[in-house]
């Protein structure tokens, strides 16, 4: 049982921490000597008690104790309030730093949902115009059968999109419970690479077709253990990226290697220039180019720190290397180039049995 009871404030009077039972709180309010025991009532019993409030530079923090040491010796719980005032401080901050890191990892998980949501609803708007739902709830069956019946391709495209972004929607929130209760670690099994990215190509081969993107996947059967969910959310931003970055009429190339310490995956496109001198800023939270702005404004900054972030669950890593092969074009004003993307899975042993 709870033996010491904390609440602190700040001197310029914002509430920091409050543990007092609700039934003890007229107790903040009395003018109440240390020195002298009172009676309490906690949890529906009677017990002897102290209250004292000591402060510092900064803090103001109040005690009631039942501990029967402090009770007993007012030396003691002299003690108790001044470890308090040195050590509070610390732990306060610790809190802070865990709530800003847990609402960093919540601000990311809706980041990515809502965009996910916004494009579905765009998605399914083009198939269907609001308007022709909210002008008449009575024939709303009628319209949709004409639009079907009428667009066949559009709504099979349209359907396919619409799995893409359930897919992406439920593997987010599967990744997020992983992240959130430090579990990931409990859900890696043996994938087949190459079948992993044949299904997550899947969900954008009608992007890339509209945009003229030929996707050449070298052949591989080497079995990888790994976290599927996570490493989903990895190549579901390379891709998502790589169809809004990449320049039409040309080829994306993946091909897989082996090395003594790890298993490659190299993935090499025309993409927007990459200054080398920006590499490492490409993977902070919300840093964006300047070429990447002018394709997408509305964009966040987050595809490659999402990245980065989710391949660590798989013990893998992923390097940039612009230019790294000769093709330099200007596109509607827009330099693209050949780049590659290499992510490395370490500690990947291969199973020679």
């Amino acid at each position: 049982m709870e033996e010491n009871f904390y609440f602190v404030k700040s001197r310029t009077g914002d509430y920091l921490l409050n543990t007092f039972p609700q039934n003890l709180d007229y107790l903040l309010r009395e003018n109440t000597d240390k020195r002298n025991k009172i009676t309490i009532n906690f949890n529906e019993k009677n017990y002897t008690a102290r209250i004292g409030t000591v402060s510092s530079d900064d803090l103001i923090v109040t005690i009631l104790t039942i501990n029967k040491k402090c009770i007993e010796r007012l030396k003691f719980f002299n003690e108790l309030l001044d470890n308090c005032v040195l050590f509070i401080r610390p732990i306060l901050n610790l809190e802070v730093l865990i709530k800003e890191n847990n609402n960093n990892i919540l601000e990311e998980f809706i980041h990515n949902v809502k965009s996910i949501n916004s494009y579905s609803i765009q998605n399914l708007f083009t198939l269907i115009p609001q308007k022709s739902l909210s002008d008449n709830v009575n024939i709303q069956k009628e319209q949709l059968k004409k639009i079907i019946k009428e667009q066949p391709y559009v709504t099979v495209d349209t359907l396919l999109k619409e799995l893409k972004y359930s897919i992406a929607t439920k593997v987010e929130f599967s990744v997020f419970e992983n992240v959130l209760h430090k579990r990931t670690s409990h859900f890696k099994e043996q994938h087949d690479i190459r079948s992993v990215f044949i299904s997550i190509l899947q969900l954008f081969a009608e992007d890339f077709e509209s945009n003229r993107i030929e996707i050449s996947l070298a052949a591989c059967e080497r079995v990888l253990e790994i976290d599927y969910d996570s490493l989903f959310v990895s190549l579901y931003y390379i891709f998502d990226n790589a169809v809004k970055y990449c320049h039409p009429n040309t080829t994306l190339k993946i091909h897989f290697d082996e090395e003594k310490s790890s298993f490659n995956v190299s993935i090499k496109m025309v993409s927007i220039k990459i200054n080398p001198s920006e590499i490492d800023s490409l993977s902070l939270r919300g840093y964006r180019s300047d070429i990447a702005k002018k394709i997408n404004i509305n964009g966040q900054g987050i595809g490659m720190y999402r990245i980065k972030k989710t391949l660590k669950i798989n013990n893998a890593e992923i390097s940039i290397n612009p230019n790294s092969f000769k093709f330099n074009k200007i596109h509607k004003g827009l330099e693209y180039e050949g780049n590659e993307f290499l992510i490395k899975f370490n500690g990947q042993q291969k199973n020679w049995f």
